[in-house]
């Protein structure tokens, strides 16, 4: 499965950022090929929450339904995704702080199924890679200068 894996330096406190990024409703703000989330059920996050995600990749609508598999309040978050999902992923998010602020890094690992399995493995990874780095910019963007 290919995997990628981005850093950002973030200049605010960790439970700041943390608390952000947990905030469903506010991920389409650092997500930018995100159209819908939900979490289920919705509140706090938990191992075996649900989050249901509606997304454009590549020209395509797709909707993909992770499950929180493990959570470290203010370190670490790992989901999967589910089946019927239109890709099989697995991502990974680490917050860890610093002097300066929150370091965080975000890694996603998967494999493209449906129509989409029929796109060359290293166009879907070169895109895996913008996104990725897209999405963290916005995030510092966001966080640093609130908007």
């Amino acid at each position: 499965m290919p995997r990628h894996e981005e850093t950002v330096h973030i200049s605010r406190p960790i439970g700041e950022v943390y608390a952000y990024m947990g905030d469903i409703s506010k991920e389409h703000e650092w997500q930018p090929q995100l159209v819908e989330a939900e979490q289920i059920p919705p509140g706090e996050t938990r191992v075996g929450s649900k989050r249901r995600y509606v997304s454009e990749f590549m020209g395509k609508r797709l909707e993909n339904t992770y499950e929180v598999i493990e959570l470290e309040a203010l370190r670490r978050l790992v989901c999967e995704t589910t089946k019927g999902s239109a890709v099989s992923a697995r991502t990974e998010i680490q917050w860890a702080e610093t002097p300066e602020g929150t370091q965080v890094t975000m890694s996603i690992e998967g494999k493209a199924g449906g129509l989409l399995r029929f796109i060359p493995t290293a166009l879907i990874e070169a895109t895996f890679r913008s996104e990725l780095e897209t999405a963290l910019a916005r995030l510092k963007e966001r966080l640093e200068t609130g908007s």
